[in-house]
């Protein structure tokens, strides 16, 4: 850029003296030789004059440019050279996180696929125990199902000869009652013709009290029947649910809700235990009762209520990976109208995986 301004300056310097020439030219045509060359001297002198003017001039533009530009690149050198070092340390850091975010993540599937294959075995053995017990229940009711059926037609056979028992004797009994109904009517006639009306009035009397007798026997031999069926009927009856909480936190000194119903047997009045999670017996029997939670809240513990008297307490102890699982179960007689509860000690976070189970078993 410096070479072009000296250029410009030297073709501008060429024309004005070529101008100064051109006006000079008709004086020159009149002055001596030695005239003309003084003349020319002098302008070439004034000329060198301007042209080393102008030069340190140019030098010192160009001295004052190259150390501005100087300065300059030297103060871009130094930001990019801090640029470069913070966007490498920048660089370090994202790298050195990357490592640590994948190592965490690293040992936390680990931990999930370890506490996923714990959940899985403890799972499958309480599958295993349920089957197990299901299993045996199943078998004492085939065998009760069976001493049933042989009480039952036994039972029936003895009724059968009762009946035909009493049947016969009420039998004999009237055939006697006419035979003598029968002779005395026969005496009266031949006795009394004129109490023969009075005779016939006492008869239809008889014969009515009869009626209403043998009435009363069969209708008190119908109720004592239908009560044997109906006890007959209720221990063979089957009752039997299991019912699943809903994932939320329970206050302390609070009857647990199962409200989803998983199983149901002979229970009627499933809206009631839902709504308020108490098990109302309704068949008096032996009962199995279990009661399997769930629950994330350390040092907690629940109680299964039979009544108002604690049956079985549980207590969770401290939770390890999120959640603690524990499982409470016993053997009761039941009457009509007893109660089986669940209720929680503390305010504890239960999960929807807990769940309440009861089976009758004779």
């Amino acid at each position: 850029m410096c070479f072009f301004q000296l250029m410009w300056l030297s073709i501008s310097m060429v024309e004005i003296f070529a101008s100064s020439l051109g006006s000079e030219s008709q004086s020159l045509l009149s002055c001596s030789k030695f005239h003309f060359e003084e003349k020319v001297l002098e302008k070439v002198v004034r000329l060198e004059n301007k042209m080393e003017v102008y030069e340190e001039k140019i030098k010192l533009w160009e001295a004052s440019v190259s150390s501005k530009l100087e300065h300059k690149m030297e103060v871009y050198a130094e930001k990019i050279t801090l640029w470069d070092a913070s966007i490498s340390s920048s660089l370090n850091k994202v790298t050195e996180t990357k490592k640590q975010t994948e190592i965490f993540f690293d040992s936390m599937r680990d931990a999930h696929l370890k506490d996923q294959t714990r959940f899985n075995i403890s799972f499958h053995e309480a599958k295993k125990q349920t089957e197990t017990f299901f299993d045996l229940i199943r078998e004492e009711h085939l065998l009760d199902q069976t001493r049933f059926n042989d009480s039952f037609l036994e039972a029936v056979d003895r009724f059968k000869l009762q009946s035909e028992n009493e049947t016969e004797f009420y039998e004999r009994r009237m055939n006697s009652l006419l035979d003598s109904f029968s002779s005395k009517v026969q005496e009266l006639k031949e006795a009394e013709r004129n109490r023969e009306s009075t005779m016939k009035l006492y008869l239809r009397q008889e014969q009515n009290r009869f009626n209403e007798s043998f009435d009363k026997i069969v209708r008190k031999f119908q109720v004592r029947f239908n009560k044997s069926l109906r006890k007959v009927a209720l221990t063979q009856q089957k009752v039997a649910l299991t019912a699943c909480a809903t994932s939320k936190t329970v206050s302390g000194e609070t009857v647990v809700q199962f409200p989803n119903i998983k199983t149901n047997i002979g229970i009627t009045d499933l809206s009631a235990y839902q709504s308020t999670g108490k098990f109302v017996c309704t068949v008096a029997g032996l009962y199995h009762v279990s009661a399997v939670m769930m629950s994330s809240t350390n040092g907690q513990y629940y109680y299964i209520y039979k009544n108002n008297a604690v049956m079985i307490w549980t207590y969770y102890g401290k939770v390890v990976n999120y959640f603690q699982t524990r499982t409470s179960v016993f053997v009761t007689m039941l009457d009509v109208g007893d109660e089986i509860t669940v209720r929680t000690a503390g305010s504890q976070y239960i999960y929807s995986d807990s769940c309440f189970t009861i089976v009758r078993l004779n």
